[in-house]
């Protein structure tokens, strides 16, 4: 696949001269270096991919945003992260029709995480997230996740767009393994439509979420693809297209990239609904860019460890009266994070991140819910 064809590539001298002396200090630096580099050949070391996406889908047109651009000039202004091999593949070209662009949006993520490269994708509409998606359609245990403060499912038949990109995703792959919603407001979200999204699901309205965010850590862990509505970060911090007086602070925003960066499962991270025609102030764009910094921090930080390496985990075997057999937790020693172990009927074995309240409430004889909906589900998919 030659994935030149796909794109407009990145005038890095722009945004190096903007920096002067310090560009070798920059993130910007580093990317290009790495950029620069690339051939057919060495592509299988790349860690990870920035791909633009700087168009969004609407009525009857494809609306051209800048936004892609001005989130690269303020992320390559930022410090350097070490020697990471990141790319950045620069902004896709846009197809003659809405199902070509999302066709190339899900043969690109297709190949690059067939290379076991984690991609960032800045655009653009959230509706690209349907093209993501379907990059996982042959996956029986897709999951995948969106920070959001609404759910974008609509009733009957309208044109397709970044308000109801969910409603096509579910309608063309009903049996989504995991869907979890982070960050909603319950006075926009009609909780019967919340109740019926697909699969096992872990929704975290938003104040339960700022209170606890480390809440959504494990939920990044059992997630293939994370897709980022920035109007879930209040108005009063990234001016967007939705007004909302609610929503993340810039520093949860940052946390919560931090947290995806570190899921060792995650393939990719999307960044979409990002106006830059109304962000005069830039802070938008300058909070965006933060937001993949602090991801890339996190990607770098990962741990490659799993239960099944044994080396490294406590393993704690707990009874509870309606069950047969104990569960078996997993904590790792070195980052603290917890797993739990679901073993199907057939005796396919997973091992599921959990949080410590997980295997606090099975010492107290209460069945964890998440991992009753795993059993559930993976016995359903085995009938």
């Amino acid at each position: 696949m030659n994935l030149r064809h796909y794109f407009n590539s990145v005038n890095f001298s722009k945004y190096a001269d903007s920096l002067t002396s310090a560009w070798k200090y920059s993130l910007g630096s580093t990317i290009e270096k790495y950029t620069l580099q690339l051939n057919e050949l060495n592509i299988s070391k790349v860690e990870l991919a920035i791909v633009g996406v700087p168009f969004e889908n609407c009525e009857t047109e494809c609306n051209v945003t800048g936004a892609p651009d001005k989130i690269r000039e303020e992320l390559y202004r930022l410090a350097g992260l070490g020697k990471v091999n990141i790319v950045d593949f620069g902004n896709l070209k846009q197809s003659k029709s809405q199902k070509g662009n999302y066709l190339a949006v899900r043969d690109l993520i297709d190949y690059l995480t067939e290379l076991n490269i984690t991609v960032i994708v800045i655009g653009g509409g959230q509706d690209f997230s349907y093209g993501v998606c379907q990059a996982f359609r042959n996956n029986k245990f897709f999951s995948f996740c969106s920070i959001d403060a609404f759910l974008d499912i609509r009733k009957g038949r309208e044109p397709f767009n970044s308000t109801n990109y969910l409603s096509r995703i579910f309608s063309n792959q009903p049996n989504i393994f995991q869907f979890s919603l982070l960050a909603y407001q319950r006075h926009y979200v009609v909780k019967e439509y919340l109740a019926k999204t697909k699969g096992v699901n872990n929704h975290l309205r938003l104040g339960s979420l700022t209170v606890e965010l480390e809440l959504a850590e494990p939920v990044f862990r059992n997630s293939d693809f994370l897709s980022f509505d920035f109007g879930a970060i209040k108005y009063a911090e990234a001016p967007g297209k939705r007004l909302t007086p609610n929503g993340l602070s810039g520093e949860h925003a940052c946390q919560l990239a931090k947290y995806a960066g570190l899921s060792n499962r995650l393939n990719v991270f999307g960044l979409f609904e990002i106006d830059d025609a109304v962000d005069n102030s830039e802070l938008t764009v300058k909070l965006a860019a933060q937001v993949i910094w602090y991801f890339i921090e996190g990607r770098i930080q990962r741990s490659v460890k799993l239960p099944s390496d044994s080396e490294g985990f406590v393993t704690y075997k707990v009874e509870i009266e309606d069950i047969n057999t104990p569960i078996n937790f997993y904590k790792n020693l070195e980052t603290n994070q917890w797993w739990f172990q679901v073993q199907a009927e057939n005796s396919e074995i997973m091992y599921v991140a959990c949080s410590e309240k997980d295997y606090i409430a099975a010492t107290h004889n209460e069945i964890p819910g998440l991992w009753l909906k795993y059993i559930q589900k993976i016995d359903e998919l085995l009938k």
